[in-house]
């Protein structure tokens, strides 16, 4: 078994994963602890009482985080959690638990976890797209994770897509975060409207919604998220030429709003050589347990 932990900003999940099956879960705080240390701790105590509930040993731990950098197992100062230093987790994890402890960024073990366990099983050239409140990605080539000299490579949602368009949190304009993201669409959809209404829920779902009702601006906010989205994709397929390119989030399920046009938008975006050769899928992980799978496929690495 490998012990699979997902840092979230206000959660993170820990569990215990073998055969590409999450077989118990549990979750702790991510906020709330004195200190770093005492969250290594907790997450420690979560790990031995899954394995105190299921019997048996785990061979290592891996862990997936924001601002995560996989080569010093380091999470940098990541702005959505609560320690405003470098906080050495993979390290902190092996002294604990005294195994084999990976950290890496959360987009890549997304990545990983697809590739060895999702839609992208047999695919050596691989991109995966995860979008939510931002966009995170990941990128296999030649059957191996793009990293980068410092890590923290492979960051298709800070590619400018407008320039000197939208803020982005990353400090930078026009990032592609800024436009298919949840907030992207929200703003989007914010400008075009004439009333805001429909943005009284959170998500996208009002937007999708209201597009099924015949709401002309939710409906060119789809149509233009797909056109942003459409040249990202293209952009980076241009760079590292994936056989297939997977999403992940509840915006990419939102049907023929968005996956139907998106297929055909991207396919005449692709350089000619690649048009009809790289196919667009969505997720096959369960929601609930995308993340510990992913986490768990970077216990794999050595």
């Amino acid at each position: 078994m490998i012990a699979g932990i997902d840092i979230g900003g206000t959660t993170s999940k820990i569990g215990l994963v073998q055969d590409g099956r999450v077989l118990r879960q549990t979750r702790i705080p991510t906020t709330g602890h004195a200190d770093d240390k005492a969250f290594a701790d907790a997450l420690a105590v979560a790990v031995n009482s899954l394995l105190k509930e299921q019997g048996g040993t785990i061979k290592a731990v891996g862990i997936g985080a924001p601002n995560a950098n996989q080569f010093t197992g380091i999470i940098e100062m990541a702005p959505n959690l609560p320690w405003k230093h470098d906080v050495p987790l993979a390290r902190m994890m092996r002294d604990r638990l005294g195994v084999q402890s990976v950290l890496g960024n959360d987009a890549n073990a997304a990545a990983l976890g697809e590739w060895r366990y999702g839609a992208g099983q047999g695919f050596d050239d691989l991109l995966v797209v995860t979008i939510g409140t931002g966009v995170g990605s990941g990128f296999i080539v030649n059957g191996q994770l793009v990293l980068g000299s410092a890590g923290n490579a492979g960051e298709l949602g800070h590619m400018t897509i407008v320039v000197d368009g939208r803020a982005c949190t990353c400090g930078r304009k026009g990032c592609l975060e800024t436009y298919v993201s949840i907030r992207g669409m929200r703003q989007t959809y914010a400008e075009l409207a004439d009333g805001l209404e429909v943005l009284k829920e959170e998500g996208v779902k009002c937007i999708a919604d209201a597009a099924q009702r015949g709401d002309q601006a939710a409906m060119r906010t789809f149509k233009e998220t797909v056109r942003w989205l459409a040249v990202g994709l293209a952009n980076a397929v241009a760079i590292t030429g994936p056989r297939r390119v997977v999403l992940f989030g509840g915006i990419v399920r939102s049907g023929d709003l968005l996956l139907a046009p998106l297929k055909k938008r991207f396919n005449e975006a692709l350089l000619n050589i690649y048009q009809g050769r790289v196919d667009i899928t969505v997720s096959a992980l369960p929601d609930d347990d995308a993340a510990l799978l992913g986490a768990a496929a970077l216990g794999t690495l050595r």
